[in-house]
């Protein structure tokens, strides 16, 4: 939890936008629980959490396991204990009550975006381009529609009982919001979809063996080890994204990057999610709210300048066009200035 909060930190820096960072979470299963007992659980955890946050203190987020009917209900018990309508003081939320247009999106938007970027950078285009996603939820299902937008297709997805292989592309609106479907069913198994739209289920693997030009893990932290990176070298893929929270392990991010493949790193890809995070909160402060279209192009304009600030500072420091350390560079970079600035170190 606190090297999650360390690298939080550093991804919101790269934003450019003006939030700090940190973690935070609960040992509460939610799978298998009734919308009742969820309730009662984020109604007891926001009794004793709404004294720490308001929204110049700390402002929550979901992260997984936390979606937009969690943070209702720790909104809603934060609103009954202060009696204030202060609504700035989570993100995430519905748009009846403050949230922001395309925040559930906006982590698979920017990842996509970010994606499209570094595809720039070598004269290239995310047309045409098979994408590997692993994951059905808020992330994959946003990087399907934005790849899917951008002329991409998506051949895979995964769970925790395995993963599908759609040979013709996640890239119909009745597959790609059928994603919804199956994260709402709580069944939290892939094979639905293989069933639904009669396509190859692989039981209990990941689907790191399939050969694309893009690979983009969506899911959970290591998800990638040495094993997977091998097969991800041996199928020729040129680019890896990490869109979920660190998915790879250290070993198996030093055998991609030996062996070519050019990788964009966690902290800098999904900062997405964040960014429009601050963007809700910008827009609550305002009691106003931005259309789709707008918060759309800022997002992409953030995206387009954390990619471009971690490959000039990876270019200044004489590594290349490294974005891993690049971004480690860029987002330590404002966070020392601004803590030597303000006469804390």
């Amino acid at each position: 939890m606190k090297f999650l909060a360390f690298e939080q930190t550093f991804k919101n820096s790269l934003t450019g936008l003006p939030i700090g960072g940190g973690k935070g979470g609960s040992d509460f299963d939610p799978r298998g629980k009734s919308d009742a007992e969820v309730m009662r659980f984020c109604q007891a955890f926001m009794t004793e959490l709404y004294r720490h946050i308001g929204p110049d203190i700390d402002v929550p987020a979901g992260d997984i396991g936390v979606g937009g009917r969690e943070i209702g209900y720790l909104y809603g018990q934060y609103k009954r204990i202060t009696g204030t309508w202060n609504n700035g003081v989570l993100t995430g939320k519905g748009l009846s009550y403050g949230g922001s247009l395309f925040r559930p999106e906006a982590t698979g938007f920017g990842a996509t975006y970010y994606l499209r970027e570094m595809l720039a950078h070598f004269g290239e285009s995310i047309e045409g381009k098979t994408v590997s996603l692993s994951g059905f939820g808020n992330v994959a299902w946003g990087a399907a529609l934005k790849i899917t937008e951008l002329g991409g297709k998506v051949v895979t997805l995964s769970g925790p009982d395995g993963f599908i292989y759609d040979k013709d592309g996640v890239n119909t609106p009745e597959k790609i919001e059928y994603l919804l479907t199956m994260r709402a069913s709580g069944r939290d198994k892939v094979q639905d979809y293989a069933d639904k739209f009669s396509c190859e289920f692989h039981a209990k693997q990941k689907p790191w063996g399939v050969k694309v030009d893009v690979v983009m893990p969506c899911a959970t932290q290591n998800e990638v080890r040495m094993e997977e990176a091998k097969q991800i070298v041996a199928n020729g893929v040129k680019y890896y994204v990490e869109v979920s929270n660190m998915p790879t392990t250290n070993d198996a991010l030093e055998y991609l990057q030996h062996h070519g493949v050019v990788v964009a790193p966690s902290k800098a890809v999904n900062a997405g999610g964040v960014a429009t995070s601050a963007m809700e909160m910008s827009q609550n402060s305002m009691r106003y709210s931005w259309t789709g279209k707008e918060v759309d192009a800022k997002l992409y304009q953030i995206m387009k300048n954390i990619h471009d600030a971690s490959a000039a500072a990876a270019q200044e420091a004489g590594l290349g066009y490294d974005l891993v350390a690049g971004a480690n560079i860029a987002g330590f970079k404002k966070v020392a200035e601004a803590m030597i600035a303000q006469g804390l170190i």
